[in-house]
């Protein structure tokens, strides 16, 4: 009779006998490989947590007290919002300032620190003036005209006095060049009508805020100085004057590693797209062929450009296939204070319906949360 060990090599030389360590392998590798039927995406943090980390929205108030700042305050610690925006209407006197953005920092409950940010350019675009009891800064055209070192001197003290007021975002440099008759030559946002020199001074203008501690954005990308239309009111079509030229300052920045945030217009080049740049994802694919892989920022998705021709979902939708990583709704144009609470709706029911791949929402909230680790 054959003994029970002789049995059992006999079936293992046969074949019919696996080891422990062999069954524990082929789970694993079942467990591991994904069943697109049954598998939901893994999601690094609460699906509303991440939709509202690519929310930034304006406000109206410049109290602490007042509903309407309290409603945004809410939002941001309930985790719907991700950013805020401020503009002149949010700036009473220094020390009612300081307080409310105090307050808003203070709304963040657990969720990853708030980014209140700002367009304080200089000249005609500077938030924060001295009407208000603040300081006036020279427009990016003036700036240009000068020295790199005193440019750095000018930008370091707009950049600190951002900081001491709890600004920790501003949405600049322009880095479009002078054209000549746009509206960025007209109100002489642009530092140069060559890429060189504008590359040299938006450098300037990184460096002084990295050294406050205030994240910057270069815009608008892919350069806004030929589009003679006002994209805050109408289309800006910029087909027939865009020069190739109008990139070398985003890739130059880029290269050297300047572009904290990329900031995309809504211009329209119908050579590349005939859709506005900020809800095209040849645009933005073109902006990451130039070796930014950091996060996209869309201009005020509710401007005339947008808002005249795309409903509220469209734009959501349209805008985050494209790539755009952070959504910026100024409330300046149409106020809603709902604004958060649709685009969770917008985004949700766009996930459920397969029109927007959920890798899109985890692609834009890990660029969120790295360059919020950047700066705090």
């Amino acid at each position: 009779m054959i003994s029970r060990a002789a049995l059992f090599i006999l079936l293992c030389s046969l074949g019919f006998c696996a080891s422990p360590t062999a069954d524990r392998n082929v789970n694993a590798k079942a467990a591991q490989e994904p069943n697109p039927k049954t598998d939901a995406p893994i999601y690094p943090a609460p699906l509303k947590n991440m939709i509202g980390q690519m929310i930034v929205v304006g406000f109206e108030g410049i109290n602490a007290a007042d509903d309407r700042v309290k409603r945004v305050a809410a939002q941001i610690k309930n985790g719907s919002v991700g950013g805020v925006i401020i503009y002149a209407r949010n700036v009473g006197d220094p020390v009612t300032f300081e307080r409310l953005t105090r307050s808003l920092h203070y709304s963040i409950s657990d969720n990853p620190p708030l980014w209140i940010m700002i367009d304080q350019e200089g000249g005609k675009v500077q938030r924060l003036n001295s009407q208000k009891g603040f300081s006036d800064y020279p427009s990016a055209k003036k700036i240009g005209k000068g020295t790199l070192n005193a440019a750095f001197s000018v930008y370091r003290d707009l950049a600190c006095e951002l900081r001491g007021y709890g600004i920790n975002f501003n949405l600049a440099p322009t880095v479009d060049l002078d054209r000549g008759e746009g509206v960025i030559a007209a109100d002489e946002r642009a530092f140069s009508a060559d890429a060189r020199k504008t590359t040299g001074f938006a450098t300037q203008f990184v460096n002084a805020h990295d050294s406050c501690g205030v994240l910057t954005a270069i815009k608008h990308f892919p350069g806004h100085g030929s589009a003679s239309g006002d994209p805050h009111i109408e289309s800006a079509d910029a087909t027939a004057a865009y020069a190739a030229e109008e990139l070398t300052p985003f890739k130059a920045l880029i290269d050297a590693k300047k572009a904290r945030a990329v900031m995309v217009s809504h211009i329209i080049d119908r050579d590349v797209d005939n859709a506005p740049a900020t809800l095209s994802k040849t645009h933005i694919d073109r902006l990451r062929a130039l070796g930014f892989d950091g996060a996209v920022i869309g201009d005020d998705l509710q401007m005339g450009a947008i808002a005249l021709n795309y409903d509220l979902n469209e734009t959501i939708v349209k805008a985050i296939n494209a790539g755009d990583n952070i959504l910026l709704f100024s409330n300046m144009f149409a106020y809603d204070p709902e604004i958060p609470e649709k685009a969770q709706i917008i985004v949700k029911k766009a996930i459920a319906s397969g029109e927007i791949d959920p890798q899109k929402i985890i692609d834009s909230y890990n660029r969120v949360i790295a360059l919020k680790q950047r700066r705090q």
